[in-house]
């Protein structure tokens, strides 16, 4: 089945869509059986992803020079991309608003999970934070939006709450800031949040601002007052100082080299750090591994989201922007401006990401917005040493990279890379020219479609100028 064109990029390309292997491995994801069903069951991703449908479908991006990095789903993928508070209304009428959204949390519940088929695996449990409300707002079904808010004075009330984090058992945490505690939460049946306990460590000075799971079932939480990153074991209800000495930590994910859905090891966490300043990267012992401080001063970061590859995405609130930095702390790309258009952010916060599939959700001040993590051609150029062309470039996510050579006369293409896998990060690809290569003005074509997430229906693609004249290369 081929599906129109959604993006008017001349960089990309829509194709029809296949199961996205994941990660240079063939897995099995099945889309539907027909246009409806696929329409459906992408409603209910998008609902997930968006933060529980503060949504609204869009239209053709306005901004043809956006990064790829991050990238909108087909529309026959997924109808709806962004979503606001009129949205939220039309789902579950007057029962809510949109009200500072803070934190997110994506995860594939356990009992929602059909063993015997992988039709449901891209469905997803989304939790957004709705701070402004004191509340969780979350999907219970394919169509369904439910809330978690309780009256204030009740052991499960919330008071200023900012992140959140959730595993497929049904456990949620959340950073209940305002109260100085955590909260713990069970989602029954996938159907209804109930409180189950809180906790907070012996120390009067404890704020938590945000949270993580570990795939032992420990939670890391950031504490923005005390400059700390605690490790709690609710089984036990034991504390334990993993980091200390931070200036005001925010956001927090932890990478689990036991989580099924991770490739990289160690296992390290990243947490926002100097009030939104800086990342610091570290291990579970505490031992910073990286930092980064952007070069520009006016930064505000916030929340930060962790992908299968141990890539990190943080949330500029300043700026408008997601900025992706890789597990060395090295900046790899700056994604979005401030806005309401497509790939546009406004006082983005919270940002969550399911790493099997790569589907993730940023929430802004008025709206959640779905993307897939694709991948963008950055810096490309060449260089011809007779006899050998050059080409570079730049990849900000690893793909599948064809190069070619389209003759600008005669249209005929000479093929010089196709469907390599080729990690993220700066490559140079050597080409030799032959005696017999014709001259004339030839077009370099560099395409590179991802290895992970929107692989299959996604292609970023750049377009190169050489004048070659022979003279047996004249310099040769």
């Amino acid at each position: 089945m081929n599906f129109r064109r959604s993006y008017p990029d001349v960089r990309t390309e829509q194709a029809g869509v296949n199961s996205p292997d994941h990660l240079w491995r063939v897995r099995k994801q099945s889309l539907g059986r027909g246009p409806a069903s696929i329409w459906y069951r992408r409603i209910r991703i998008f609902l997930c992803a968006a933060g529980l449908i503060w949504a609204t479908g869009t239209a053709l991006a306005d901004h043809p020079d956006h990064s790829t990095t991050l990238v909108f789903p087909s529309k026959s993928h997924a109808p709806l991309r962004k979503a606001t508070q009129t949205h939220l209304f039309l789902a579950i009428g007057p029962r809510t608003r949109v009200n500072n959204p803070q934190g997110v949390a994506l995860t594939k519940l356990a009992v929602q999970d059909d063993p015997e088929t992988d039709q449901d695996d891209d469905e997803l449990t989304v939790y957004g934070v709705n701070a402004g409300n004191n509340e969780i707002i979350y999907n219970t079904s394919l169509v369904n939006i439910a809330i978690y808010r309780e009256k204030p004075g009740k052991p499960g009330s919330l008071f200023h709450p900012r992140g959140i984090t959730a595993d497929a058992a049904g456990d949620v945490y959340v950073a209940d800031m305002g109260h100085k505690r955590v909260v713990r939460l069970f989602n029954r049946q996938g159907k209804h949040l109930e409180y189950q306990s809180a906790s907070r460590p012996d120390d009067p000075d404890f704020v938590p601002f945000d949270l993580s799971l570990a795939v032992d079932g420990t939670v890391f939480v950031s504490d923005s007052a005390g400059g700390r990153v605690w490790r709690w074991h609710p089984d036990t209800n034991q504390w334990d100082i993993i980091l200390q000495n931070l200036q005001h930590p925010l956001g927090i994910v932890t990478y689990d080299a036991k989580d099924r859905w991770t490739r990289m090891k160690p296992s390290q966490f990243g947490v926002v750090a100097d009030n939104g300043k800086t990342v610091v990267l570290a291990d579970y012992r505490g031992n910073v591994r990286a930092r980064y401080k952007p070069q520009e001063k006016n930064v505000m970061f916030r929340y930060i989201a962790a992908d299968y590859f141990n890539n990190y995405y943080v949330t500029d609130m300043l700026n408008g922007r997601v900025v992706k930095i890789d597990r060395r702390g090295r900046f790899v790309d700056s994604i979005g401006t401030e806005g309401k258009g497509d790939y546009q952010f406004l006082k983005p916060q919270g940002i969550g990401i399911w790493k099997r599939f790569g589907q993730v959700c940023v929430a802004e001040s008025y709206a959640a917005q779905y993307y897939l993590i694709g991948t963008d051609i950055k810096e490309p150029g060449f260089r011809f040493h007779p006899p050998v062309l050059q080409v570079e470039f730049t990849l900000t996510e690893g793909a599948r990279v064809s190069i070619s050579l389209r003759n600008e006369q005669s249209s005929e293409t000479t093929e010089i890379l196709s469907e390599q896998r080729l990690s993220q990060g700066h490559h140079l690809e050597r080409w030799q020219v032959t005696d017999d290569f014709p001259a004339g003005v030839y077009h370099i074509l560099i395409a590179a479609s991802p290895a992970y997430s929107s692989t299959k229906y996604f292609t970023a693609r750049e377009q190169l100028t050489w004048n070659y004249q022979t003279e047996k290369a004249k310099t040769r």
